[in-house]
């Protein structure tokens, strides 16, 4: 029978068996590393910018010079020259002195300020300015961005558009990244049948090897597809055995409720030590799921209904993927927004309500979606869900929710 757990012991577990977890690393071109775990200190080696430089198209100045300066009484200046990009400057300003310098142009000798070329007229060889600026206005200085010995990444980040970005200005041409972690799936059920065949009397297509597929990819996961397993000892074992030989996680969907015929649990804690150590979640959708350690893997048993697969793999074994991984932070993004209509809930277990994003009038708000664990279709329709604590009665229309979007 199940020994129920909460949804924070679960996590607490997981992280007592799989904090430790080791990950094999390699070496990838920062071309190759988006969407990876870092898995390096990256501090960096100069000075961003490595000199001081202008933030807009404009006239350097030394500031003191445009005090006061309007456009009923323009500051009067001698134009000195222009900065080419690329190019160190090879004047000094003076007193009374400008030039010209673009976006990205370094500032010259003797210049303190930049003013925008929007306030500025040429007047035969002067330049009139119609607007004053303070000392470092429109001026990144050298270092202003990254000094040198900055920490700018830490190991267990996964690395955004952004981050190749910094990467690319540090000179980091390549990078130390985790490999991705393998994800064995297989489905068991004598119902199952490949998506390829027409379903006849009781039979069903294999939807969770697919849903799950997606998920892992979502998630920067590896996934192997191991195929439909019947219902027999001598299968199943195999399978499993075989899965946990090849993948970093082992995730078996059907056969974890109790009964007669479901013999996934048993075949799961005889894997290895120390076995299972979750047996049901005080969840819903997804109470019967299994979670169990091998060989030093991880083994998961999802339930069978397709929506409640799909709502375990997505909040529960990504928590635990990110455990894994240690990684830090989520990827997953939350907006805040108010409930459509009344929704009641069973106070025993934390319940993942799927909800649709909706316009009404002008407004957006979480409208919940409505069907059983069974229906994948409940999924299709959602653009989100919302976490309803344990021991709530349930939302109230009107009442401000996060919800957190696939």
């Amino acid at each position: 029978m199940f020994h129920v757990r909460s949804v924070e012991e679960t996590a607490s577990l997981m992280k007592e068996y799989f904090s430790d977890y080791p990950i094999q690393t390699e070496t990838l071109s920062i071309e190759e590393a988006f969407d990876r775990i870092i898995a390096q200190e990256v501090r960096s080696k100069e000075n961003i910018p490595l000199f001081d430089r202008s933030s807009v198209d404009g006239y350097a100045v030394k500031a003191k010079d445009t005090f006061g300066a309007s456009e009923a009484m323009p500051a009067q200046l001698l134009f000195k020259g222009s900065v080419q990009m690329g190019e160190t400057p090879d004047f000094q300003l003076e007193e009374g002195e400008c030039a010209y310098i673009p976006t990205g142009g370094e500032l010259p000798q003797g210049a303190d300020g930049i003013v925008m070329v929007e306030y500025s007229e040429d007047f035969d060889g002067e330049i009139l300015l119609q607007k004053s600026v303070s000392p470092g206005e429109n001026v990144v200085y050298k270092g202003d961005d990254v000094k040198e010995g900055d920490l700018v990444l830490q190991p267990g980040k996964r690395l955004r558009p952004q981050d190749i970005a910094v990467l690319a200005s540090l000179g980091y041409s390549r990078i130390e990244v985790q490999k991705k972690l393998k994800i064995a799936i297989i489905s068991t059920g004598d119902e199952i049948i490949p998506i390829t065949e027409t379903p006849r009397g009781a039979q069903v297509r294999d939807i969770n090897s697919y849903g799950v597929y997606a998920s892992a990819l979502r998630w920067g996961l590896e996934p192997v597809v191991k195929g439909i397993v019947r219902d027999d000892w001598d299968s199943l074992e195999k399978a499993m055995d075989e899965a946990v030989q090849e993948a970093d996680i082992a995730v078996i969907s059907g056969g974890s409720s109790v009964g007669n015929k479901d013999m996934t649990a048993k075949i799961i804690d005889g894997v290895g030590e120390p076995g299972i150590f979750v047996h049901g979640i005080a969840v819903k959708p997804g109470k019967p799921t299994i979670l169990a350690k091998a060989k030093g893997k991880a083994l998961v048993g999802l339930p069978g209904h397709p929506a409640s697969a799909f709502m375990i793999f997505n909040t529960i074994v990504h928590k635990l993927v990110q455990v894994m991984e240690h990684s830090s932070g989520t990827e997953r993004s939350r907006i805040q927004l108010k409930m459509k209509g009344k929704y009641p809930s069973n106070g025993g277990r934390e319940e993942y309500l799927p909800v649709q994003i909706v316009n009404e009038d002008g407004s957006i708000f979480a409208k919940p979606v409505f069907g059983k664990s069974g229906m994948i279709s409940l999924m299709t329709r959602s653009d989100g869900y919302v976490i309803i604590p344990r021991g709530s009665e349930g939302l109230n229309d009107g009442q401000e929710v996060e919800v957190e979007l696939f």
